[in-house]
């Protein structure tokens, strides 16, 4: 058995990891692993039908588990940073990308842009037949670095 402390936002996260045994997020060393976060509001468990609010939705996903996970691990969290502050590598993954290719670059762009303002991370960005739930169009996995 591990001892990895595994972490899963509240909602959604908790109930993947009750029903399917995932969790969301674990740090080993100075590096924290985040699974796939989509578009869902982990609360209301509604996606929007809207691209743009979709992807912004995953976006803050993947600020509110980094913070939780350092939260939860007793990191410290410097001032002012956000977790995408920590944030080294997206990996996005989008269904039917092939038919909205210039709409999702953009807008993927556009969040870059808007959640790291002070650095750019490296990002690859793949083209899906489907995701496990089929009202998820994009799933963002992040690589952070904590050093």
């Amino acid at each position: 058995m591990s001892t990895f402390k595994y972490h899963s936002l509240s909602g959604f996260g908790e109930q993947c990891r009750d029903k399917y045994g995932f969790s969301d997020s674990c740090i080993i060393g100075d590096r924290m692993i985040v699974t796939g976060q989509t578009g869902i509001d982990p609360l209301t468990l509604k996606t929007s039908p809207i691209f743009e609010e979709e992807v912004t939705q995953a976006f803050q996903n993947i600020n509110d588990l980094i913070l939780l996970t350092l939260k939860k691990e007793g990191r410290t969290i410097d001032e002012g940073k956000t977790g995408w502050d920590y944030v080294v590598k997206l990996h996005a993954y989008l269904v039917d990308l092939s038919t909205m290719r210039d709409q999702a670059r953009e807008t993927m762009m556009r969040h870059i842009k808007r959640f790291c303002p002070n650095h750019q991370p490296l990002f690859t960005m793949v083209g899906v037949e489907s995701l496990p739930f089929s009202e998820h169009r994009i799933e963002l996995e992040v690589d952070i670095w904590l050093k």
